[in-house]
């Protein structure tokens, strides 16, 4: 009897201990078999599919540094920096190629700071020399320059932006008679005539060079063209030339080492006294980019200006920003970083959604994104992430959330109206456009505030939850 027991025991304990070892040897081929797709993909350079696999392996394996790598190299490749970001800080030091990677991320993004940082911690963990240290270096020469950059950025009122074909982009230029005339040749070259018709500049190619040059019109035929000085010609390219009333300032595009990379908008003007010009001085943000800057055009009948340039483009179109022309210039001063660097690019007339990246001895970034493990992610720090609304600690910081949510909310509905206003812009006529510009000057001025306010009440979110850490 007891042995007939002790046997009936043991093959239920041994029908138990084969379940467990079937599952885990199913268990262990499933992964081994996401494990392997997903490294196939990503090898591929499937990014959309591997990471959709990196997601899956992320929700057993939340802290595996390969999984968390490959997901942030796979966001990145897709193009989104910041949730690259994010997980490449997840995946600690075991991959020391990810600095490399955050730090052409941050570049992206314009936060050069953290950039540098990064760069140099990949620098420093290089036992020898590689491929990727002389662009390492090239970057965060780059990165240098900017920062110096970013240090006078003009405010703008822009009040229309338009993406059209290199070939096309003259044509959104309304240029009043008095102005001056801008036309382009075959090759894309831009040729200024003055308003009394009398006076061409344009750039010729001269052995690999592009210099600009001026002509006048002898009764019915235009003179031999003459180049103008090295103080205007002192890159290998100038391009673009355009030529106020007053006769003296000139404007041009010129691809110089020492600006922010491309062709850069540049300022000279002609003193009479001496017959020659001024060195040329960079326009500075926001004028110019790493991007190309192709025109830069001002027509003070109008009050309007025009900025041609391929930053935030498609290959072959270039976007064109009309503004009005400051009465002076005036320096943005005293604001968040991530806002100016939406100023410095012109990002709020082109992007919806404007990236958050506070100052890195708290974090970083916060933003609800749908491309996350989870709805909700919200970083307070390197160490803490909430993934709902219950993570918060305290009342407040989910009131002052809440209070956030419906502002974010507010400031997208008014983009969409700034949105359909400069359509409505762009097609209207002279009379129209007097009327529309007030009112898109007045929504422009109230989203930077809505974003200052946006920006404080996400750092006093932080605060408040940091605070009660250490209590």
């Amino acid at each position: 009897m007891h042995i007939r027991k002790f046997c009936c025991t043991f093959a239920v304990d041994m029908r138990k201990i084969l379940l467990v070892i079937v599952f885990i040897i199913g268990t262990y081929t499933l992964w081994g078999q996401t494990h392997h797709s997903a490294d196939k993909l990503f090898q591929a350079g499937d990014y959309a599919s591997a990471q959709e696999s990196y997601r899956a392996l992320l929700k057993s394996y939340p802290t595996n540094a390969l999984y968390l790598y490959r997901y942030a190299r796979c966001a990145q490749e897709q193009g989104d920096d910041t949730t690259a970001i994010q997980y490449f800080k997840k995946a600690g030091d075991r991959y020391m190629l990810k600095y490399f990677y955050m730090g052409e991320s941050y570049m992206r993004l314009w936060h050069m700071d953290e950039a540098i940082e990064a760069y140099s911690t990949y620098l420093n963990s290089l036992k020898e020399p590689n491929e990727r240290e002389a662009h390492v270096h090239l970057q965060i020469a780059t990165a240098e320059k900017i920062q110096r950059y970013l240090r006078r950025v003009e405010q703008l009122q822009v009040i229309d932006s338009v993406e059209v074909a290199l070939d096309s982009m003259l044509q959104i230029c309304a240029l009043s008679a008095d102005a001056g005339n801008l036309t382009m040749d075959a090759t894309h070259n831009i040729i200024y005539t003055n308003q009394r018709g009398d006076r061409q500049l344009h750039s010729t190619q001269v052995d690999s060079n592009y210099l600009l040059v001026t002509t006048h019109r002898l009764l019915d035929e235009w003179a031999t063209p003459d180049t103008l000085p090295e103080t205007i010609n002192f890159t290998p390219e100038q391009r673009s030339p355009y030529l106020l009333n007053d006769g003296i300032t000139l404007y041009f595009a010129a691809n110089d080492t020492n600006g922010l990379g491309g062709l850069d908008i540049y300022i000279s003007r002609y003193n009479m006294a001496t017959e020659s010009y001024t060195t040329p001085e960079n326009l500075g943000m926001p004028y110019n980019s790493p991007a190309n800057e192709y025109f830069f055009v001002l027509d003070e009948i109008h009050h309007i200006g025009y900025l041609a340039t391929d930053r935030f483009a498609d290959t072959g179109r270039v976007h064109v920003y009309s503004f009005l022309i400051p009465e002076q210039k005036q320096y943005w001063r005293n604001i968040p970083t991530d806002s100016l660097v939406a100023y410095a690019r012109l990002e709020q007339f082109e992007k919806a959604n404007i990236m958050t990246i506070n100052d890195s001895s708290t974090v970083n970034i916060l933003e609800k994104n749908t491309d996350e493990i989870g709805d909700f992610c919200f970083i307070i720090n390197d160490s803490t992430i909430y993934y709902s609304l219950d993570d918060f600690q305290q009342q407040t910081a989910r009131d002052k959330y809440n209070e956030w949510s419906k502002l974010d909310k507010q400031i997208h509905t008014e983009q969409q109206s700034l949105a359909q206003l400069r359509k409505q812009y762009a097609a209207a006529d002279e009379a129209t456009k007097k009327e529309l510009t007030p009112v898109i000057l007045q929504l422009e001025n109230n989203q930077s505030q809505l974003r200052i306010q946006s920006e404080q009440l996400l750092q006093s979110i932080r605060n408040i939850e940091i605070t009660a850490f250490q209590e």
